[in-house]
């Protein structure tokens, strides 16, 4: 073929084709001296010779060539079995990400929406009219709101009841948990009465959890 020919017409007049050409100058006369030496060796002298070319070879093949490539797929799977863990890594908190949002939605459907006029004390009694008369409750006392984050803070109040039976606690508890924001207990002491220890002298603390303003 023309191209072909080309190519090794342009190969004979490269600069790359001289220096092998006289490289072949300078190594021919000790290639022939080699050959002749080899030559004049013994039968199993040559053997020998042979032998200790094909460790040599062995030997640089399992170093130049067996070697890397085995220290080059033992790193290529230390680098997959690493990656392989930061993605079941990644995929573990990309599941616990969506959890948390998840939570965060519904927390933030069930929280009371921050107002001017929100009272918790105000939402407790008026929570607790006809569950127990008003002379036994011994008052709703607000505590200072708690920042909880920047988008949320936490309303707080202390009822405190005197003479209520425990079926009026109950009711009591029951209304509470009724009320459209979530309020919660969460702390509560109750002590018998000595004059009549069928009532009861109750401490809560209720709050609940609103969006700032």
């Amino acid at each position: 073929m023309a191209w072909n020919d080309t190519l090794r017409a342009a190969f004979r007049d490269s600069s790359a084709m001289a220096y092998l050409n006289r490289a072949n100058v300078w190594l021919s006369p000790y290639y022939r001296q080699a050959r002749a030496r080899y030559y004049k060796l013994e039968k199993r002298e040559r053997i020998l010779l042979q032998a200790a070319a094909l460790a040599v070879a062995v030997f640089l093949a399992y170093n130049l060539i067996y070697s890397p490539i085995v220290s080059f797929q033992s790193g290529m799977a230390d680098e997959i079995a690493t990656r392989e863990h930061d993605l079941t890594e990644v995929r573990r908190m990309a599941a616990a990400y969506a959890q948390v949002r998840h939570e965060l939605v519904g927390l933030e459907k069930n929280t009371s929406l921050a107002a001017a006029d929100f009272s918790l004390p105000a939402t407790l009694s008026t929570a607790l009219g006809g569950v127990v008369e008003t002379d036994k409750i011994a008052g709703i006392n607000p505590l200072p709101n708690k920042p909880v984050s920047e988008q949320f803070v936490q309303y707080g109040a202390d009822l405190k009841l005197n003479g209520v039976s425990l079926a009026q606690l109950v009711d009591v508890l029951y209304r509470i948990k009724s009320i459209k924001e979530p309020v919660v207990v969460s702390n509560m002491t109750i002590r018998k009465r000595a004059a009549d220890p069928h009532t009861f002298e109750v401490d809560m603390t209720c709050s609940v959890l609103g969006k700032n303003a």
